[in-house]
């Protein structure tokens, strides 16, 4: 191949079809910009320590010593690390909502960007690491036409082969939509709602991958169903956190 022909002909694309940002709408001129612009990413604010180690739920003040919040401590997730990357605001819940509800799927690969920074920042011993996405129920995945988080996934792997996925778990449970509940309401919402497919066999070390984080309620849900069928280990990863 030509030296600098992908870069040639991504120049003479967005010449003739310019990409635009899902959030303040400008034309995105830069080859690594998909659906998302650096100023509109920048404008969300990234998420760091000191938080809680399970859920990754940020903490006022100083902490000098591993912490747990008092949800955590009330009701232990089944997951053993929770991390999310950024505030649920700004350019990335553009991006996040563009894909969800708009079907802009050009917004992926600035995602999954961030998704491959946050595992390898986060959860940097990948041997054995297994990525699962949150399924959907089959009526909302047949309406919808697709699952972002598996889109997701799909574009972390284009960025980085070596990754592996798994597809065994289901949702059997078609649950009203959590936007509205309470935290104890979205427990109950989703208890029992996934399930792992009959005969087939459970990764030691999981990833439970999800677009956004509110209660973890969803993620915790799936974390039972996956150590109830003989997972070991599991974390999960979010880009945002609501």
């Amino acid at each position: 191949m030509i030296p600098g022909l992908p870069q040639l002909k991504q120049k003479l694309l967005d010449e003739i079809y310019p990409r635009s940002c899902c959030s303040c709408g400008k034309d995105i001129r830069e080859g690594d910009e998909h659906g998302l612009c650096w100023d509109c990413r920048a404008d969300s604010v990234a998420l760091g320590p000191p938080w809680c180690e399970r859920c990754g739920q940020i903490v006022a003040g100083r902490i000098d010593h591993e912490f747990i919040c008092s949800d955590c401590e009330e009701n232990p997730p089944r997951y053993q690390r929770g991390r999310s990357l950024y505030h649920y605001e700004g350019g990335v819940r553009e991006a996040i909502h563009a894909l969800k509800y708009h079907r802009d799927f050009s917004v992926i690969p600035d995602l999954s960007r961030l998704l491959l920074a946050g595992l390898k920042t986060y959860f940097p011993e990948s041997e054995g690491l297994v990525l699962v996405a949150v399924p959907l129920h089959r009526s909302r995945q047949r309406k919808r036409g697709f699952n972002q988080d598996a889109e997701l996934i799909r574009g972390v792997r284009k960025l980085d082969p070596s990754l592996k996925t798994w597809a065994g778990l289901k949702r059997i449970k078609n649950t009203d939509t959590q936007t509205k509940l309470s935290k104890a309401a979205r427990r109950e919402n989703v208890r029992s709602a996934f399930a792992v497919k009959k005969n087939v066999k459970v990764p030691e070390r999981i990833l439970i991958i999800d677009d956004v984080m509110t209660t973890g309620a969803t993620l915790d849900a799936c974390a039972r169903a996956l150590k109830k069928a003989g997972g070991v280990e599991i974390n999960t990863l979010t880009i945002a956190r609501g």
